[in-house]
């Protein structure tokens, strides 16, 4: 390992935009490459919105969602030409890079600028979201450096622990997070949802049924073989189970496979036998088998819950969703688990600042996005290895692959073998805008 305080003597054009050794030019460049597709990228967001929200559709809604896809695409453009410019204004003031020049700093600043254009509506999103993806990055760097060891199936972990609070939430009567109470709601239904279990035993007190003590063994047959008074489906429970794990698989199934045809619409345009394979892609299957194992197990815990206890208790819903995280098991999706605890974190703070015994931070929420967005661009750089790809992807597509362009070489006397990815690279430079030193470095042909 390197000494992070060593200085680094090298231009922007040397270290950085190694594609034009002008500073305005190059991020004029980004600017203008960043607009164009930030306009592809929120295009697709907000015309889903829109397809989502037909009823909606009227002159006053379609000019707010005019402004909004504006807004979100001046966002992300001041987030890239931020960054490029943020990147070359501070080595002009310094005249050289240090560690967290080299990208962490260019991207907090540009970040930080970037989310106070985006509307206060989105940033808490927008800071969970690029949270998440940080959190997963460093988690990879940490074991690539042998700082932890890799835990198997630990996304398994991270996901049941929040769900068990996510479970509580949901059939509680105020859940912490409306965002993933809708979306829980759209795959396990709202009967299970804490409003409808609060009517159902309102209900069943009016009525005055009587809760008659039942052996343990009776409970059992019963649960085989009919339903408890206060379950919200028809049928008999395992009936039920069997039918909302095939109903899951379906969805899921499904879901996975319109994501792949979506992206992959171009190549099957252009080679119609490619569709098969994406019909038969093993994600599909894993996809199906998550959500089946997911929905199933969740409703299933729940009944267990109101045959053993003889009502419906939030605590079902904490069980439920520890076992329902265990379908992860079929679908790996790291991803889906950190943001799921970040949601459980944000949900508790909330929580906490509403009761008094946490300070509400003014500014959090942003500071939160460009620290997180920062660290990702100095991932990106220093050790793009470790970043998770489909981002790499994104920022690749958001600069026109100008950001794979910046000289990783250089970054040597950090230690973090930041060319791992680059060995044979070397950017084509202008040799009249470059230094003896880097002439020298220059590998011979």
């Amino acid at each position: 390992m390197g000494s992070f305080s060593k200085i680094l003597p090298y231009s922007c054009y040397e270290l950085g935009h190694c594609w034009k050794h002008s500073c305005s030019s190059a991020s004029f460049e980004i600017c203008i490459i960043g607009f164009i597709e930030s306009l592809k990228i929120y295009g697709v967001v907000y015309l889903l919105t829109g397809l989502v929200n037909a009823q909606k559709i009227s002159m006053k809604y379609g000019k707010k969602l005019l402004k909004d896809y504006l807004t979100s695409v001046c966002f992300l453009t001041v987030n890239a030409f931020g960054y490029i410019g943020s990147y070359c204004v501070v080595r002009h003031i310094l005249q050289h890079f240090n560690f967290l020049t080299v990208s962490f700093v260019p991207g907090f600043i540009g970040s930080l600028m970037a989310i106070l254009v985006e509307r206060p509506a989105r940033r808490t999103l927008l800071a969970i979201y690029v949270t998440n993806v940080a959190s997963e990055c460093l988690w990879n760097s940490a074991v690539g450096h042998g700082y932890v060891s890799s835990i198997p199936c630990g996304e398994i972990l991270v996901f049941a622990s929040a769900m068990a609070y996510l479970g509580y939430s949901f059939r509680s009567q105020t859940p912490t997070s409306k965002l993933i109470n809708s979306i829980m709601q759209v795959f396990l239904g709202k009967e299970e949802s804490g409003l409808m279990v609060s009517h159902r035993q309102t209900a069943a007190r009016q009525e005055c049924i009587p809760h008659q003590p039942v052996p343990w063994h009776q409970k059992l047959l019963a649960l085989i073989t009919s339903k408890h008074y206060l379950c919200p489906h028809r049928g008999g429970c395992v009936p039920h189970f069997i039918w909302t794990g095939l109903q899951g698989f379906a969805r899921g199934f499904l879901l996975q496979l319109s994501l792949k045809m979506v992206t992959s619409i171009p190549r099957v345009v252009r080679a119609p036998r490619k569709l098969l394979p994406l019909l038969i892609n093993k994600n599909n299957m894993e996809a199906g088998l998550f959500l089946g194992c997911f929905t199933s197990l969740f409703k299933g815990t729940c009944c267990g819950g109101r045959w053993w206890h003889g009502e419906d208790r939030p605590e079902s819903g904490a069980i439920a969703g520890v076992l329902a995280a265990l379908s992860m098991y079929f679908y790996s999706a790291p991803s889906l688990a950190l943001y799921m605890m970040w949601k459980v974190v944000e949900s508790m703070y909330e929580n906490g600042c509403n009761a008094g015994y946490l300070p509400r931070i003014p500014g959090s929420v942003e500071l939160l996005y460009a620290i997180s967005t920062g660290y990702l661009f100095h991932v990106s750089v220093m050790e793009q290895h470790h970043m998770k790809p489909s981002y790499w992807r994104f920022l690749r597509r958001l600069t026109w692959d100008r950001l794979a362009g910046y000289n990783r070489h250089l970054l040597a006397p950090y230690g973090f073998d930041s060319g791992k990815n680059y060995p044979g690279y070397w950017p084509d430079y202008d040799l009249k805008h470059i230094s003896e030193t880097v002439k020298c470095l220059q590998p011979a042909p």
